[in-house]
């Protein structure tokens, strides 16, 4: 979920960024906490405050996050979501504001030949490119069989990241639960039951992985 890390406007300035605020004819909207957000259509969303989660309901009712947006993440139907069918939607998990851009405007070609919108189509296409390798991250997560190997799966991936045995859990038990698709319940009593065999060491949302052999 911390995978992507790229901001769309790396390497601009502040006053570049306002001047390019005018080109592209942004939109900016607020949304409250628990609101739900349609998923922009040939736009780009660029959270310029708060946290967002892209949330997927199956057909028993379970729901799985895909991503978890904060200031500078973006999402829309051009990076990489034009897969996501009615059973994707994005929410408000705090109070946020969304600045909208429409995608024509960043890839097509300024005429005056800004090296600052360069940089910006640029950093558009690595955004794309580690999306890609989150995702597929999260589905080789999703594809263990068991709470244990999913919860070490991304355990291991976390510590990885981290090139540390110790690392923080990026959100909530709860949203770990709908990260990994398991109840959250059964999730609790397995994290204990790791904790207790010595497999971690779990204080809140750090999280220490023994070196031991995984079950």
């Amino acid at each position: 979920m911390e995978a992507v890390t790229t901001s769309l406007f790396d390497g601009v300035s502040d006053e570049e960024y306002l001047a390019m605020k005018v080109c592209f004819k942004t939109v900016t909207k607020k949304y409250k906490k628990g609101e739900e957000i349609p998923m922009p259509h040939e736009k780009i969303g660029l959270v310029q405050s708060g946290r967002i989660s892209l949330m997927k309901t199956d057909i028993n009712g379970i729901r799985t996050i895909f991503e978890q947006l904060r200031k500078g993440g973006v999402f829309g139907d051009m990076l990489g979501y034009a897969w996501a069918d009615a059973s994707f939607f994005l929410v408000a998990d705090e109070d946020s504001e969304v600045l909208y851009i429409d995608y024509e405007h960043i890839i097509k070609r300024c005429p005056n030949a800004c090296t600052h919108h360069s940089v910006v189509v640029s950093n558009l296409v690595r955004l794309m490119s580690e999306k890609t390798q989150a995702l597929s991250e999260h589905l080789e997560i999703l594809s263990r069989r068991t709470t244990r190997e999913k919860l070490m799966a991304y355990f291991l991936l976390l510590s990885a990241k981290a090139k540390s045995a110790y690392f923080t859990l990026p959100f909530s038990q709860t949203h770990l639960a709908d990260y990994i698709c398991v109840d959250r319940s059964a999730m609790i009593r397995e994290l204990r039951h790791m904790s207790n065999e010595g497999l971690l060491e779990i204080d809140k949302r750090n999280i220490k992985i023994n070196n031991r052999k995984i079950k």
